[in-house]
Formats: C-alpha cells, sequence, structure tokens
C-alpha cells in the first residue's frame, strides 16, 4: 500500500476501500458518504480477492467491508488484510448480525462493527470511518515526521503552554547535557541565555498573531550543563490550536562550523589588510634602497654599490618567502602527530649554531601533538631569532613546562615595549630583519591553539613560554626563569 505526500497531508482526501457484493448498495453507501463527509475520496470492489491488490496499487486509510460475501466472509478478509497491514483500520458493516458474529468481530480486532440500515446507520458509518481514517492518517505522517527526524538526528522539543519543557528528544539531551527528568517541567532559560528567551518569545507572538509567519528561524545560544555555549539555530513553531494556546515546538541546528567558519574569513580579512598594508609599506623600503643603489652605480660607476643593491634584492626575496609564509602557517592545523620538540629543536639549531654556543635541552624529551613542519619552522625561527640578537657565544635553553615548553637565551632582553610589539608584523631590532620571524612564531602557535608569552629570563635574556593545553590549562605560578 502506498503512502501520500506528506507535504499534502493537510489538503488530501480521506481514502476509503469499500468492499461488498451487492453493487447496489456499493452505490448507495458511497453517493452517502460523499454526502455526508468532505475530502473523501471512495473506492469500491464487489470481491473480497480485489482487496489486497487494490492496497498494494494505492492510499488506502480505512477498509469498509461486509460480512457474508463468496469465497471469503469478512473476519477471514480481516485476517488476510491484517496480516500485511496491521494497524489499517477495518471496518465490519454488515447485513447479516449477530452477538456471535459482533463477538468475533471484536475478538479479531476489528476498528468498528455496523449493521446496515438506514441514513441514521449510514452516518453512523460515516462518522466511525471518519474519525478512524483521519486518526490512521495522523498515525501515517507522525511515523513518518518522527523516522525524518531520528534521521537527522536534530534536537528537538517541546515547550507547553506554560513555558515549561514537555518533551525533548536524546539529541537534545546529548546537546545540553543534562537528564530528561532535569529538563522536562523546566523553563527555556535552563538552556537557554536571558536574551535567548526574549528572542525565543518575539519570534513565539509573531507566529500566533493572524499576521505572522507559521515558523520562524533564529539564532539563540545554547547554555550546556558543563557551562559550554553552543551557537544553534531554532526553527520554531507553534503547536496546533483553534482558541487556546497550547505551546510551541522547536527543533535546534547547530552552529558551531558556521561560526567557525565565519571567524575564519574575518581572520582572512584581517590578514589580507595586514599583507596589503606589508606590501605597501615595509616593500617600500628596500625597493627604494635598490633604486638608489642602481642610480649610484650607473651614474659613478662605483661597483659596490652593486653589492648594496643585491643585498636590498635579497631582503624582498626574504620578506616575500616571509609573506607566504604567514599566508600559509595562519591556517588551523587539522592532522596533528606526536613530535618530540627536544629532536627537532637539536635538528633545527645545526644551521645556527657556533661552536661557542649552547643549546640544551632535555635528555627525557618534550612530546606535543602538531604539525611536525610547521613546528621546526616555529623552533627555526625562534633559534635564528636568538642568533641574530645575541652575541655569540649564546645559550640557549629549551624546557619542558607544567602547561607545554619554553625556549630561553642569555642575550641582552628586551624592555616593556619591545615585549608588547615584538609579534607584530615588520617589527625588528635588525638592520637586516625583515620582522616577520616572530610573527610566524605566534600563527604557529595560533594555528595549533596553543598560547605563547614573552618575557625577561633569570639570566638577562628572552624566555618564549608555549602552552599547548591553554583549555585545560589552570591558574599556577609562573614557573622560576631559567
Amino acid at each position: 500500500m502506498s503512502i501520500d505526500n506528506p507535504d499534502k497531508a493537510a489538503a488530501a482526501s480521506i481514502e476509503i476501500l469499500h468492499v461488498d457484493d451487492d453493487p447496489m448498495f456499493l452505490d448507495l453507501t458511497e453517493s452517502f458518504l460523499e454526502n455526508e463527509l468532505d475530502a473523501i475520496d471512495i473506492t469500491t470492489v464487489s470481491s473480497p480477492d480485489e482487496v489486497l491488490a487494490t492496497l498494494d496499487d494505492q492510499t488506502v486509510h480505512c477498509v469498509v467491508s461486509d460480512y457474508e460475501m463468496p469465497d471469503m466472509d469478512g473476519l477471514e478478509l480481516l485476517d488476510s488484510v491484517r496480516d500485511q497491514y496491521s494497524d489499517l483500520p477495518f471496518i465490519l458493516y454488515t447485513g447479516k448480525g449477530s452477538e456471535e458474529i459482533a463477538a468475533k468481530a471484536i475478538n479479531a480486532g476489528v476498528t468498528g462493527y455496523l449493521q446496515k440500515g438506514g441514513p441514521d446507520q449510514h452516518r453512523r458509518l460515516a462518522n466511525r470511518v471518519k474519525h478512524a481514517a483521519t486518526e490512521y492518517r495522523a498515525q501515517i505522517e507522525s511515523e513518518r515526521y518522527s523516522t525524518v527526524l531520528r534521521a537527522l538526528e536534530y534536537p528537538i522539543y517541546v515547550v507547553n503552554a506554560d513555558a515549561e519543557f514537555e518533551y525533548v528528544n536524546q539529541a537534545f539531551v546529548d546537546l545540553v547535557g543534562y537528564s530528561r527528568d532535569e529538563i522536562i517541567g523546566s523553563q527555556p532559560g535552563k538552556v537557554k541565555t536571558e536574551e535567548g528567551v526574549r528572542r525565543a518569545n518575539d519570534m513565539l507572538a509573531t507566529i500566533v498573531s493572524s499576521s505572522g509567519a507559521e515558523t520562524q528561524q533564529f539564532r539563540v545560544d545554547i547554555q550546556t550543563k558543563d557551562g559550554d555555549t553552543v551557537p544553534c539555530y531554532d526553527h520554531m513553531a507553534a503547536l496546533p490550536f483553534d482558541d487556546e494556546f497550547r505551546g510551541s515546538v522547536g527543533i535546534l541546528r547547530d552552529a558551531t562550523r558556521e561560526q567557525q567558519q565565519r571567524e575564519e574569513l574575518i581572520r582572512q580579512n584581517e590578514r589580507l589588510d595586514e599583507f596589503t598594508s606589508i606590501v605597501s609599506h615595509d616593500l617600500r623600503t628596500p625597493l627604494q634602497n635598490a633604486k638608489t643603489a642602481a642610480e649610484m652605480a650607473r651614474t659613478s660607476g662605483d661597483e659596490t654599490f652593486f653589492d648594496s643593491l643585491n643585498q636590498e634584492h635579497k631582503r624582498m626575496d626574504q620578506m616575500i618567502d616571509d609573506l607566504l609564509t604567514l599566508a600559509k602557517e595562519g591556517e588551523t592545523v587539522s592532522e596533528t602527530e606526536q613530535v618530540d620538540i627536544s629532536t627537532l629543536a637539536t635538528d633545527a639549531w645545526e644551521p645556527f649554531g657556533c661552536p661557542a654556543d649552547t643549546l640544551e635541552v632535555p635528555d627525557t624529551g618534550i612530546p606535543v601533538n602538531g604539525d611536525r613542519s610547521r613546528i621546526r619552522r616555529l623552533l627555526e625561527n625562534l633559534l635564528r631569532n636568538a642568533d641574530e640578537h645575541c652575541e655569540s657565544p649564546v645559550t640557549v635553553t629549551l624546557e619542558q613546562t607544567t602547561d607545554g615548553f619554553y625556549i630561553a637565551d642569555n642575550g641582552p632582553g628586551l624592555d616593556e615595549t619591545n615585549c608588547e610589539q615584538i609579534f607584530e608584523p615588520g617589527y625588528t631590532t635588525a638592520t637586516d630583519g625583515t620582522g616577520f620571524g616572530l610573527t610566524i612564531v605566534k600563527r604557529i602557535a595560533d594555528a595549533h591553539g596553543w598560547t605563547i608569552s614573552v618575557s625577561n629570563s633569570r639570566s638577562g635574556g628572552v624566555r618564549f613560554e608555549f602552552n599547548v593545553n591553554p583549555e585545560t590549562s589552570e591558574d599556577r605560578s609562573a614557573p622560576i626563569s631559567p
């Protein structure tokens, strides 16, 4: 048996299948029911053998059957129908009635039992058919929508007229972290912010107004039992009502991913503005220097100006490489592996360390989860920074902390102003620096979700400390600097 389209449920007809071996009675009953009931579509068959084939081919909400028919009586037909369509309403409308037949019909689970008669009996039949068919169609639609909602796994809630949760599904329970018993009977303010409750009430007022939309969609923040905030879209509608408001139903959709994408777009736009500023400002100085050196070489014939020209070109190349690196390292790390900071730092130290310089790393290693290539670049930039700003011999120390690790040197250190500006793009105190090395370090840390702080070490140099688990760390006293 086919199922009618849920989008047309409100306007769909009640589909009735009437079987009787008396064609005249079939025609009379069809005319009476069509006159008595609105939106009814009746299919008539004169043989029980045609019933199952008809049920397979079309939608039927109720079967009306005679009792005494050739080859098969009404109760035998009921058994055949219920074998395939266990919930389909089946009304026995018979001209041969008795207490025995009525008892058998009731025991067999018939939906209704009526004896044929005049107009009053036909009206009783019409009422019974309308009630049974409407209820069955509502059951089909309810099961269909429930199946769809279960498949979508959206959190669903029902709030009654007293503004209390009356129903929530398992997805809602999983979202908010409260048990069903904790939610049922409570008010929406238990899981929604004050602003969210106010907005929901405003939206509900427009829904129940005569000129308002039937549904509303709006943003709302859900507060979980653990104290987390989950951004959601709330799709709300009022429960069906005539004169008295019965409450509302809503479906929540997690908007976390959309918010993350929006925040990432904002960051990308900020980086684009930053790159535009760098290209238009910071590249201008070496470009002008290169032009000046080229002009001096041309007019004076002094070839030493070519060395200056070449140096400025190298500086611009380095700045462009760093800009491309900034664009890449700002992307969020999606795939990680466990890497040893000590091993990576030892490998990265080779190009920078002079024979008199020292890199101190713990023998036990420092394991972290992250992108190996990006962490290697982070360490390279920190070690290059120590090499460029500290006179040899310099000692660089790598050590593990409670929440991550730090790298410190024994160089000249920083003043308070430099600590504030050190990660800004283009900021450098070196005469030949691009000012992007530590900005890249900051971007790589941000992409991993790490926090970074800078301070002066006990030996007077600079200390860069990384917290690799900022969301789980607790307030602690700062560890002693090396």
